[in-house]
């Protein structure tokens, strides 16, 4: 099996919003080639349900229950985990949302909301954790952001903060590349799965659903989470170890941009 070639024996990875899609799915690949996974999730429910799916698979899974927008509880969960693991190897930032409205619709708080949640929370937990990884001698920090952060579509605050999070990504990445510590992003298209927005708004309307995949995707179809937690597995591993403040689409064509 081809994930044999990035093995993560030993590692200790932390997902951010992992009950559920995009974060569980990475949650489950990197456990697959031998992490030790943390789900940290705002939702206990399913925060445990992701973690016992992994482990009737097997799996190495705990949780921790966190919301990525509350910097005291942050603090904790990372001081608790490097006690707990001897130290944290991989973070991916995954947490995040749409804020719906325009920007006469969005006040000062709704802007700040959008960016604690998508792109602060970030900031947060990466400075936390490239502490301790610089303790272990590296690591690999992941960012998902989005194709929205990389041209234009969607919520403008989604936008606007999924594009910092790409800004910061490169920034980041050459201020701790002297620290064996790598940092990249992950621009996924359009990600569908159970219970998630896609699949509510496709089944609301079936004739959005037809034109939508009919203008947007060249394969006639949306992503899924698995396809996005491959390209976290590669950039966790030491593989891509001259990987480092880039942003790798995986949107099966649907954005435009040429960079």
């Amino acid at each position: 099996m081809y994930l044999e070639k990035f093995k993560l024996d030993r590692k200790t990875a932390v997902v951010t919003g992992a009950g559920q899609g995009i974060g569980l799915a990475c949650a489950e690949a990197l456990a697959e080639v031998g992490a030790k996974v943390v789900i940290a999730d705002r939702d206990p429910q399913l925060a445990a349900a992701g973690c016992a799916s992994l482990k009737a698979k097997g799996l190495d899974a705990e949780i921790v229950i966190m919301d990525v927008t509350d910097s005291r509880r942050v603090s904790e969960v990372a001081d608790e985990l490097a006690s707990r693991h001897g130290g944290i190897d991989i973070l991916v930032n995954n947490a995040g949302g749409a804020r719906l409205g325009t920007n006469q619709q969005l006040d000062d708080a709704g802007w700040m909301a959008a960016f604690e949640l998508n792109f602060f929370s970030a900031v947060r937990l990466s400075r936390l954790c490239a502490v301790e990884m610089e303790k272990r001698g590296g690591g690999s920090i992941i960012n998902i952001s989005s194709i929205y952060g990389r041209e234009a579509g969607g919520p403008i605050s989604y936008n606007a903060s999924k594009a910092a999070m790409i800004s910061f990504t490169k920034g980041l990445a050459r201020e701790l590349g002297k620290k064996a510590v790598r940092v990249n992003s992950i621009a996924p298209g359009s990600i569908i799965y159970p219970g998630g927005a896609w699949e509510g708004l496709f089944k609301q309307n079936p004739e959005f659903e037809k034109d939508f995949l009919a203008h947007e995707f060249p394969a006639g179809r949306l992503g899924r989470p698995d396809e996005v937690a491959y390209a976290v597995v590669m950039l966790a591993s030491p593989r891509a170890s001259w990987i480092t403040g880039a942003t790798i689409p995986v949107d099966g064509a649907q954005g435009r941009s040429n960079t």
